[in-house]
């Protein structure tokens, strides 16, 4: 039985999560954004021939992914990527090469106010229907979660001061807070709760939300007497911000954040976010995760639309590693924005009116397939199970 397999079939067992229903639609992608690709080049090819291929761009290469054997190419100013693409997609030098995405958070905004959690346990509280949960309270009683399990949410970051999340954010035992050093020679400097692709520091705050929303439902310190619960009582959360303040991101950006997440042993990410047409780079990338064993659970989107047969990115790439989660709400019916697909979605997690931790302290509800992701991130079903 693969990996994929066997998670499944635990986390029927454990969670009772439901399993995506059918409907319709049609999803909007992100845009490329202007003068920049990814490549990737054959196997031999050396750094003189790659030379020779970047003036024939005309631009540079602003990173190598060397887990993926890819570049970040920065074009001149003018130069059009969808013109290099088309003069250099056959070169016999070149595996591939493709625009790099602009990527969205995948959020539902929803101003409704409610204090009860029914995605844990839900009673009809708020208007519901009793027993339309994750069975939470049952899983509890056997188990709370490891506070050696690593989550890397790979989102906007997240407030590491949360009082529902301080005790429960991960701190790099390796890293010495503020010296500007790379103590642990792990690659990245003074990252000691995670890391920031958007302003490539070692600082993961949150300056948007989302990423802090999603954390609070995967490791929410529970049995604490405030706020909210997570799924995970006790796991390790990792912040790693590829999203800025305005839920925006870039293929490149996620590649890099999947990349740390290997580098800091993470077991599984969180993925609240997609937009983008096909990536093999990206697909490569979180295919060299599985290999290092770990998952990916991805938002299914937030479109309506079948993606058995408009797929939506990255949930939709054929991977063994990917667990792509529909949202439902509290009648277990899948929610009015959430995408499904007999294939392609996996299963489905409650992802309406989800109340969670938001900066500074405070909470919020929201709505969204990236609501409904952190309930499965945060499963662990423990070994014996």
């Amino acid at each position: 039985m693969s990996k994929m397999a066997r998670f499944l079939a635990s986390l029927a067992i454990a969670w009772s999560l439901l399993l995506a229903t059918n409907s319709s639609a049609q999803i909007q992608t992100g845009r490329p954004i202007p003068g920049e690709l990814l490549v990737r080049y054959k196997h031999g090819v050396g750094p003189n021939d790659r030379a020779l291929l970047h003036a024939q761009m005309k631009g540079q290469a602003l990173k190598r992914f060397d887990f993926i054997d890819v570049e970040h190419i920065k074009l001149d100013r003018g130069v059009k990527a969808d013109d290099v693409i088309k003069r250099l997609k056959g070169n016999p030098k070149i595996e591939y090469i493709e625009p790099n995405y602009e990527l969205q958070a995948s959020i539902v905004p929803n101003d409704a106010r409610f204090s009860e959690l029914y995605a844990m346990r839900n009673t009809g509280q708020t208007g519901g229907t009793a027993g339309a949960d994750i069975k939470a309270t049952s899983a509890w009683d056997v188990f709370t979660g490891d506070p050696n399990l690593k989550v890397g949410v790979i989102d906007t970051g997240v407030d590491y001061n949360h009082p529902d999340l301080i005790d429960n954010v991960w701190t790099n035992p390796g890293e010495i807070a503020g010296n500007n050093l790379d103590d642990d020679h792990n690659g990245y400097i003074d990252d000691i709760h995670g890391y920031d692709f958007v302003n490539n520091d070692g600082d993961p705050f949150d300056d948007n939300g989302h990423g802090t929303h999603c954390s609070g439902t995967i490791a929410g310190t529970g049995n604490n007497s405030i706020g909210v619960t997570g799924v995970n009582w006790r796991a390790k959360i990792v912040g790693i911000k590829f999203l800025n303040a305005g839920g925006s991101g870039s293929t490149d950006a996620a590649i890099s954040g999947i990349h740390y997440a290997i580098a800091v042993g993470c077991k599984l990410t969180s993925n609240s976010w997609g937009g983008g047409g096909f990536s093999q780079a990206l697909l490569d990338a979180i295919n060299a995760a599985g290999a290092a064993n770990q998952l990916f659970v991805a938002a299914a989107g937030n479109a309506s639309q079948n993606t058995d047969v408009t797929p939506s990115y990255p949930a939709s790439y054929n991977s063994p590693y990917i667990i792509s989660v529909a949202a439902t709400d509290h009648n277990d019916n899948l929610a009015s924005f959430s995408n499904f697909g007999a294939t392609t979605v996996d299963l489905a997690a409650p992802g309406v009116n989800i109340l969670s931790c938001q900066p500074g302290g405070g909470y919020q509800l929201l709505s969204g397939t990236s609501m409904a992701t952190p309930h499965v991130a945060g499963v662990e079903v423990p070994e014996s199970s």
